[in-house]
């Protein structure tokens, strides 16, 4: 059974006298296991203890149930576990589990139609669960935890209504999740935690903020989740290894982030994304003490990242409207760092593929893009300890650049700046030791290659510096050879300069 959103929207008009939670896509009603469970009637309250312990400390369960309709019902087998639960209100449900020793849970509804349910098998764990709320359109609180393991420490507060935490397969010992949903219609789902010591931290307030976990398999890892708004949503779906740290913190409505695939250890990945419609989305992410920041301020901002290898740092900074940055990366020690202010910005690295590179793009203004594609197509042909600095100010500007599409291209070191309007730079380089220094102010500037004919550095020991300051200038070229040196250098109006060397 699904809500009408048609109908929620007519009807949160006439509560709350506003249309901000009207959305096109329906909220399902839970099937999950507490809606398998049938819930008293308005009879009266059902009360159900089973608590065995042979020759043991024995085990401890209190209940305090006030009002209509509540339900509880204990079943303890083993020593030293003490369970407490309080209902306060209408059409509340706990159903606890416990096998093992030495468990402590605890269970406060306050408010109507709550409902838990816990199973736990181990020892020494403890669980808290708070419920403050009424449903809201049909949708009611609800809690489960599937626990197996020793030590582990769970604590769920929801402070609102109709939202859900579903903690469903957790096997390992001395974990830590602690969960607040203030609000309406959040989830949280928790589908496999497997090992030891791993800390998850979820917040979440506003409306309908989604968070899911499919898999996290290892030990020591941190994930902590905060979501301020409406519509946003969180999703993991595998990772792999030991002490990864995540962070992400989404303040706004209709923020995205989603990571596919995590496998390795130490891994940080920290994303911080304020406004309306902005993504972050990590497609394949493989390798060592990898390091991924990304920070959006604004509206329709996507990053995107793919890190295969070892002691990867990306950065992608966004602030503005229609910013895209995209990172794809093969090898070691690599840094990459793209910080872009306007509108309808571009930043692009595909498969820069080596060790030690270094790339860094810096973009300030309107309509501008720079693509740096190294060793692409052919992922097989590397390219090593390439320093590049893209830095765009002005209007329509426009950089792109390819390293080594045929032949290996090595320590190569490439500035780039653009200052004005309407600069275009489009540049090959095959070979290696080149060092590139291109330098564009003014107006109308152009330095072709690529798609539009001319640049083409090739060949050994190549040294280019080109400067233009002015208008209209123009610089066609094609360098092939070994050590070569070559410096243009215009300033004035209606320029044109054309530099073949073979």
């Amino acid at each position: 059974m699904k809500l009408s959103k048609s109908i929620l929207t007519c009807a949160i008009a006439m509560a709350l006298s506003s249309a901000a939670y009207a959305q096109n896509t329906d909220k399902p009603s839970s099937t999950s296991a507490l809606t398998n469970v049938e819930r008293v009637t308005a009879q009266g309250n059902l009360l159900v203890i089973s608590q065995t312990s042979i020759q043991g400390l024995g085990n401890a369960a209190s209940t305090l149930q006030q009002g209509n309709s509540n339900q509880v019902e204990i079943i303890t087998t083993g020593d030293g576990n003490e369970t407490d639960a309080v209902q306060m209100g209408n059409g509340n449900l706990i159903l606890v589990t416990t096998y093992g020793d030495n468990n402590q849970q605890s269970y406060t509804q306050d408010g109507e139609q709550n409902g838990s349910l816990t199973e736990v098998i181990g020892d020494s764990n403890q669980l808290s669960v708070v419920q403050n709320g009424a449903s809201f359109f049909g949708i009611t609180n609800e809690v489960i935890n599937i626990i197996n393991g020793d030590g582990n420490d769970i604590t769920v507060t929801q402070d609102g209504d109709g939202n859900w935490f579903y903690n469903y397969n957790m096997q390992g010992s001395a974990n830590e999740v602690t969960a607040e949903q203030y609000g309406i219609w959040h989830e949280a789902k928790l589908y496999a935690i497997y090992g030891d010591e791993n800390t998850i931290e979820i917040e979440q307030d506003g409306f309908w903020n989604q968070l899911t976990v499919n898999n996290i398999t290892g030990n020591m890892n941190e994930l902590t989740s905060e979501q301020i708004g409406s519509y946003n949503e969180i999703s993991i779906t595998e990772l792999y290894g030991d002490e990864n740290e995540i962070s992400i913190e989404q303040n706004g409505d209709e923020n995205q982030v989603s990571i596919d695939s995590i496998n390795g250890n130490e891994n940080n990945i920290e994303v911080e994304q304020r406004g309306n419609n902005n993504e972050f989305n990590s497609g394949v992410f493989t390798g060592n003490d990898n390091e991924v920041d990304s920070i959006q301020y604004g509206d329709d901002n996507i990053a995107t990242a793919e890190l295969i290898g070892d002691e990867n740092d990306m950065l992608s900074v966004q602030n503005g409207n229609n910013n895209t940055t995209y990172f794809g990366v093969i090898g070691n020690n690599n840094e990459f760092i793209s910080l872009q202010v306007g509108s309808d910005n571009i930043a692009h690295a595909v498969n820069f593929n080596g060790s030690n590179n270094d790339i860094e793009m810096v973009q300030t203004g309107d309509l501008n893009t720079a693509i740096i594609e190294s060793s692409y197509p052919n992922t097989s042909i590397a390219s090593n300890a390439n320093e590049i600095v893209i830095s765009q100010d002005g209007y329509a500007n426009e950089a792109t650049l390819s390293l080594s599409s045929i032949m290996e291209s090595s320590n190569n070191q490439v500035d780039l700046a653009q200052n004005g309007e309407l600069n275009a730079i489009d540049l090959m380089i095959e070979g290696l030791g080149n060092s590139i220094d291109i330098a564009q102010e003014g107006n109308f500037n152009l330095v072709a290659g690529i798609s539009e004919g001319a640049f083409i550095v090739s060949g050994d020991e190549n040294s280019v510096s080109i400067s233009q300051v002015g208008e209209g200038n123009l610089v066609e070229g094609s360098i092939m050879g070994s050590g070569n040196v070559i410096s243009v250098t215009q300033i004035g109006d209606f320029n044109s300069a054309t530099v073949i060397q073979q």
